[in-house]
């Protein structure tokens, strides 16, 4: 139980010194490409994707995009229960503003129903479209850098308003209301893909599984221990169980760890040192979906916790994910991650909420 555990709650970290890694190894292309990206692509890698909910459809529709490089995006459309599941590999040249369309591989196959060539055309419209929106931020808030623009749509009923975050790739866009102020289009997941791009065309939806009332009870009068963990202090007890110097499991249900990151040496972070770690600590997996429409961001620039649901796809369960990122000194930091049954957390956040 304790090695499933591991697995799982440290998934998040292996694939953030994965992205860490690729970043690192980008350092040495070509100095003309690089710029390029900069211009056409900024804050994306090869591998980033999102994955949209598109309230404009009349049924449950999900739109997603996959950067492979600045000439080729793969693009998928699903809706009604997947009965129309368009795939589509768009290349193309990023122009300025503009990313036009000079050819496509429809790896869904042929089809020649009604909704599904109408779903084809959609992609097609949509993807230079949401490539012109895009905009990356530059007001400063407490955590993030954000921004909004005013657009005009058909699609979603004319006047609309863009709100973009600057830690998500492709183009920054995390929703767009229209006029009424209700919910055209909502980002519901971002991830790398690293291997195969099998995971993001193979997308479902998420089913929210019922909950489960967890067996174990806490014990609110246990023994208080303080741990001191590089500076970081621990408000824990005898519950918990010290794996290794920096880990911590309680009753193999939760885990807390905490990690040091230096980030020097990493091209293009300067100024975006919260955008980069955001996007990697909110980034999915193939075993873990980040529920990001259940994500808050919450502190101050140097200072932040990220709270979040993610779905254990093994399981098919719900945990709650804490993460308390603190600048030191230069781009050196202390990440520490908690991760528990989200029931448990749910009746007992004011013990969580205050372990560290």
């Amino acid at each position: 139980m304790k090695r499933k555990l591991i697995i799982f709650l440290c998934g998040l970290f292996l694939f953030f010194n994965f992205a860490f890694a690729e970043e690192d190894k980008s350092s040495t292309q070509n100095s003309n490409t690089q710029q390029e990206l900069t211009k056409n692509w900024s804050g994306t890698n090869s591998g980033d994707y999102v994955i949209y909910r598109d309230y404009s459809w009349k049924k449950e529709t999900w739109i997603g995009f996959l950067y492979y490089d600045k000439n080729t995006i793969g693009a998928f459309l699903y809706t009604d229960g997947g009965n129309t599941f368009v795939k589509i590999l768009f290349s193309g040249e990023a122009l300025d503003d503009e990313f036009v369309i000079l050819g496509q591989n429809n790896i869904s196959g042929k089809n020649n129903n009604s909704n599904y060539i109408y779903a084809v055309n959609y992609l097609m419209q949509i993807l230079p479209k949401l490539y012109k929106w895009r905009e990356a931020p530059k007001s400063e808030s407490l955590v993030v850098k954000t921004s909004s623009k005013n657009i005009f749509e058909e699609q979603y009923g004319g006047e609309c308003l863009v709100n973009f975050s600057s830690y998500i790739p492709l183009f920054y866009i995390s929703s767009i209301l229209n006029k009424e102020k209700k919910l055209v289009l909502k980002l519901e997941e971002m991830g790398l893909v690293k291997d195969s791009d099998e995971a993001f065309f193979s997308f479902s939806p998420i089913k929210i599984p019922k909950e489960k009332k967890s067996s174990f009870v806490l014990n609110k009068k246990a023994k208080k221990t303080i741990k001191d963990i590089n500076g970081i202090k621990l408000n824990l007890d005898s519950q918990w169980k010290q794996d290794t110097q920096n880990t911590f499991f309680l009753n193999g249900i939760s885990f807390l760890i905490v990690s040091p990151v230096d980030f020097t040496g990493v091209p293009n972070i300067k100024n975006n040192e919260n955008a980069f770690i955001i996007k990697y600590l909110c980034s999915s997996g193939r075993e873990a979906k980040v529920m990001l429409d259940q994500t808050d961001i919450i502190g101050t620039k140097d200072n932040f916790k990220i709270i979040s649901s993610v779905y254990d796809v093994k399981t098919n369960s719900i945990k709650t994910s804490i993460k308390l990122i603190k600048k030191y000194e230069g781009l050196k930091y202390q990440i520490i991650s908690l991760t528990v049954d989200h029931y448990l957390y749910e009746h007992n956040k004011d013990y969580f909420d205050n372990l560290f």
